[in-house]
């Protein structure tokens, strides 16, 4: 049988493994990112470098994962973009501490409203907007970004849950990123496993970063 998790149960595991087992969320981060890198550069890179990164990254640490992502990618010499929905004096924590990392590596940020309507040939798009957390419908203008790129032929990959999709309940919340890949950390969700987030969700990875076996 298979194990979930709902969004509050993983924000338990979250604190747990923060405050009682003294891993630093920045270390979660950077590991969640490294497991997004390794997935990407499986899937797109095996045989080729000819293709471009969009990171569509959010305001909270589903966009902080968005930018280690970023970050690693662009160091290791890859076509990177990121756009982010909110500007940086609305980045808290660990969210805030790996925008910064990543505009000192040099990735280019661009804001949301300049993402093009138009299609990206060759390019990989990585959702990075919402996370586990999300509990009301999606409006815009964060609606049109996800409308823009579901508009597009390009891949997508999805960090931890396709954003738009609740994570107990599987249910599309006014709107939703369709996934072709998503890459998940430490349990699936039940919004994975559930219709319609299961049609959204696509080939799911589920990656260990450190959260205690319990």
């Amino acid at each position: 049988m298979l194990k979930t998790a709902t969004a509050k149960e993983m924000q338990e595991i979250d604190r747990v493994t923060i405050e009682k087992y003294g891993i630093a969320g920045t270390v979660l981060m950077e590991r969640a990112g490294l497991a997004v890198v390794s997935r990407v550069n499986e899937l797109f890179f095996r045989n080729t470098d000819r293709r471009k990164v969009v990171v569509l990254a959010g305001s909270g640490n589903n966009g902080g994962d968005g930018f280690v992502i970023a970050r690693i990618l662009h160091n290791q010499g890859k076509d990177v973009e990121v756009y982010l929905t909110t500007g940086q004096e609305n980045l808290k924590g660990d969210a805030k501490v790996n925008y910064i990392a990543a505009k000192k590596f040099g990735v280019k940020m661009y804001p949301a409203r300049k993402f093009p309507g138009s299609r990206f040939p060759n390019t990989v798009i990585v959702d990075a907007l919402l996370g586990t957390g999300l509990s009301k419908d999606v409006r815009a203008p964060l609606s049109d970004l996800i409308e823009k790129a579901g508009k597009l032929s390009s891949p997508v990959v999805s960090v931890d849950i396709p954003s738009g999709i609740a994570s107990d309940t599987g249910q599309i919340m006014g709107c939703a990123v369709k996934a072709q890949y998503t890459v998940t950390f430490g349990l699936p969700k039940r919004g994975h496993l559930l219709y319609p987030g299961a049609d959204y969700t696509g080939q799911l990875f589920i990656e260990d970063i450190g959260f205690p076996r319990k």
